[in-house]
């Protein structure tokens, strides 16, 4: 009798949670429909609209229906609709930005669909889920905040008098917006206006490229379907965390759309070979003090740390092609792919160097003493650690070839590939014997800096002997 009153006081509660929420979302959502106004009002008015807003925010009445309905019992503990007041705050600054520096206002309204219906929608279904809640609802907020972002930025779009043509854009740019604001909701609170801001800037800077060919709505689908299926299952296989696989599934996203598949599979070469060489002889790493934390699952920082720079690569190889340079000339976008190409082998290679030569059985050296130290010290070196170093570097230079993504000499983008990923890994150990060491980086930072470097070698040279 006791467990079955249990039981139903749960239920109970949980019904009552979920139409508390219910009455929450609902305002939130009628309050965001406004938004389908913008495309027949001035824009000093949507400026002043969203200031009003959030005047009104800021004096309602604590005792007034609407501030009932909207508040959490965190806003009525602090006495004000924090969350609202924090959203509205985050348009009001983009809406300045719609009169000052031409900020789209179909973005605007695809901002709000994204987060003000796209996840209040998916806050709502991930009520009534019991287990793996955090991957369901990044799932559903995918989903949902796509569909609600397309559908506003789109209403603008078309009511703006840029045509149903457009409407492919807008479905790349609600993509990416939701994806990136999926991203945030897992580093900051949910409340932050850098959600908002985060999204809405994501889509103004991928609106600003001028694009050979706008990729369909069935070719996005696909191209955001399989970095996200690999992002769950490396979630669920402790691989990375749910931080980690967004920022992959951005990654992949991004990778596949301006390069194409061939990309993306070196992208999941990188990923797959540290995952697995991370797991090896982790006891052994753990008990010297070289293993990973967190058995090696990796978060957000360590794959914009490792990807970034091949990230801005891969959007410059599709976004802007063939380019000038001083002193140079007309330059062949083919630089970008070698670029690319030793940003991700130093990558890889440096992975593969810190967590195959971790379990050498010898002393390391540092590398800018030679003096012999612990493993797992920054800046430690060895000849196991340089041979897969080597190792990395020739895997993602192999694998690229068959996938097409080369410049126009294979052997050339195979030896630059591996000199690039050889040096930036030892250009890593550098910076982790000096500047890590006195903590003015981070490790994400020297793997920021390592990529940059190898990746610019690779691309130097090529552009010398080209």
């Amino acid at each position: 009798m006791a467990e079955y009153k249990d039981s139903m006081y749960l239920g109970l509660s949980k019904a009552s949670t979920l139409d508390a929420e219910l009455k929450r979302q609902s305002a939130y959502i009628s309050l965001g429909l406004l938004a389908l106004l913008f495309p027949f009002v001035p824009k000093w008015v949507i400026v002043l609209g969203v200031l009003l807003g959030v005047i009104v925010i800021v004096y309602i009445p604590k005792d007034s229906l609407i501030f009932r309905a909207l508040a959490s019992e965190r806003d009525k503990e602090a006495g004000v609709l924090i969350g609202p007041l924090k959203f509205s705050f985050a348009i009001l600054m983009l809406a300045i930005l719609v009169v000052t520096l031409d900020f789209p206002v179909y973005v605007l309204a695809a901002t709000i669909g994204v987060v003000a219906f796209g996840e209040g929608a998916a806050a709502l279904v991930n009520l009534l889920v019991s287990r793996n809640r955090a991957l369901f609802w990044s799932v559903t907020l995918l989903i949902l905040g796509t569909l609600f972002g397309f559908i506003f930025g789109g209403w603008a779009m078309v009511n703006m008098g840029m045509g149903t043509a457009s409407l492919d854009l807008m479905f790349f740019l609600a993509v990416i917006g939701t994806v990136t604001g999926a991203l945030l909701y897992t580093i900051v609170d949910e409340e932050n206006i850098a959600i908002p801001l985060g999204a809405g800037m994501t889509m103004w800077l991928f609106s600003s490229f001028s694009y050979p060919r706008v990729p369909g709505a069935a070719e996005i689908v696909i191209a955001v379907t399989f970095p996200l299926i690999i992002g769950m299952a490396s979630y669920k296989l402790a691989a990375a965390d749910l931080s980690g696989a967004l920022a992959g599934v951005l990654s992949g996203l991004l990778m596949i759309l301006f390069g194409g598949i061939g990309w993306f599979v070196l992208l999941l070469v990188f990923f797959f070979m540290g995952t697995i060489f991370t797991k090896y002889k982790y006891a052994y790493k753990l008990a010297v003090g070289a293993a990973q934390p967190k058995e090696g699952s990796r978060g957000y920082r360590n794959v914009f740390g490792n990807c970034l720079v091949p990230l801005v690569l891969v959007v410059a190889y599709g976004a802007i092609g063939d380019f000038k340079a001083p002193l140079l000339g007309e330059v062949d976008r083919a630089a970008f792919i070698i670029g690319y190409l030793g940003a991700m082998a130093t990558a890889t290679a440096d992975t593969l160097a810190s967590e195959i030569g971790s379990t050498y059985r010898g002393q390391p050296r540092m590398i800018t003493t030679l003096k012999k130290v612990s493993a797992g010290t920054d800046g430690a070196v060895s000849v196991l650690g340089e041979a897969a170093a080597l190792f990395g570097a020739a895997a993602i230079a192999l694998v690229a070839i068959p996938m097409g993504v080369a410049g126009p000499d294979a052997a050339a983008t195979i030896i630059l590939t591996m000199l690039g990923g050889f040096v930036g890994t030892n250009v890593d150990s550098v910076l982790g014997a000096t500047l890590q060491r006195k903590r003015l980086l981070t490790n994400e930072g020297v793997n920021f800096f390592a990529t940059l470097a190898g990746g610019a070698l690779s691309m130097a040279l090529y552009l010398f002997v080209h």
